[in-house]
This record gives C-alpha cells, structure tokens and sequence, in this order.
C-alpha cells in the first residue's frame, strides 16, 4: 500500500496495488553500467551510463583516451573507462 499526498488537489491518495504503478522517465529499463579503472590505483568500478556521459566541458575527459573521467573513491584519482 503507498500512501500519498497531492499538493495539487489537497488530498490524501491511497493505492493499495504499488505494481500496477507506471514509473515514469523510463524506470522500467535495465540500468547500463560501464567498467571504469582508476589511473593511479587501479582499482576498478561500475558507474552508471548517464553519469559517466554527462561531460560536457574538455577537462572533464581523458587528454590519452578521450574518455570521460570519473573520481576514484580511494584516492580522488582520475577513473576512466577500463580498455581490454
């Protein structure tokens, strides 16, 4: 059961079957994640797509590889995408 109040009309919802819900903004998709290896460790993690794209400045991507960079949580080191 979710409980629920709307601002707009100043009402309390109730809706006792969560699963017939639609979440909006594409919830319903499986969440892309990529492989990324810290430069200075090494030490490798999954990050989420959409945040590793949303660079949209040149120093927020890799000079070498051209990708996008992402903070190491060890060192605060530069992580980029892990090449085979």
């Amino acid at each position: 059961m979710v409980i629920f109040m709307s601002m707009e009309y100043k009402e309390i919802v109730i809706i006792d079957n969560y699963d017939d819900l639609e979440i909006p903004f594409g919830a319903d998709k499986e969440d892309v994640l990529i492989d990324f290896k810290c430069k200075k460790c090494g030490c490798e993690d999954k990050v989420l797509d959409f945040v590793a794209f949303e660079c949209y400045i040149e120093e927020e991507f890799d000079k070498e590889t051209g990708s996008p960079i992402v903070l190491c949580p060890k060192y605060e080191s530069d992580m980029i995408i892990k090449r085979d």
